[in-house]
């Protein structure tokens, strides 16, 4: 279930196109982000990754599990965990899958980078119920 071999989530991540902010994230918003962290931490942020051998291990049971209730799939085209795990790998697993909606030049922060994307695909998704 992997994509295309090349560098890693971490390489993929750590500088953002063309080295330019996007316009979905201001500086003002980087440093409300940035602030924050410098007061809480990111021990938060990290917790997941740290727990990830642990979250695999108390869901082996549900390891042949299918989604089978209708399902919507959007992400973008340039989100880095895509590429390494396309969706196609999905189709047995999610057997009512109604849409996939990849959204065009568009990361990892589907919602932030177009909201308008995900908002036509999710009124696309509900209308068709």
């Amino acid at each position: 279930m992997t994509g295309e071999p090349g560098p890693n989530l971490f390489e993929r991540l750590s500088e953002p196109p063309g080295g330019v902010m996007p316009a979905w994230c201001t500086p003002e918003d980087l440093a409300t982000y940035a602030s924050e962290f410098e007061r809480t931490g990111f021990t938060g942020g990290l917790n997941w990754y740290r727990n990830f051998d642990r979250n695999w291990e108390r869901s082996a049971d549900l390891a042949e599990t299918k989604v089978t209730m209708p399902a919507l799939f959007v992400a973008g085209s340039r989100d880095p965990v895509i590429i390494m795990s396309p969706p196609e790998n999905m189709d047995g697993w999610v057997t009512d899958l109604r849409s996939k909606v990849i959204l065009d030049g568009v990361g990892h922060w589907t919602q932030q980078e177009d909201p308008t994307g995900v908002n036509r695909a999710l009124l696309d998704f509900l209308a068709a119920l």
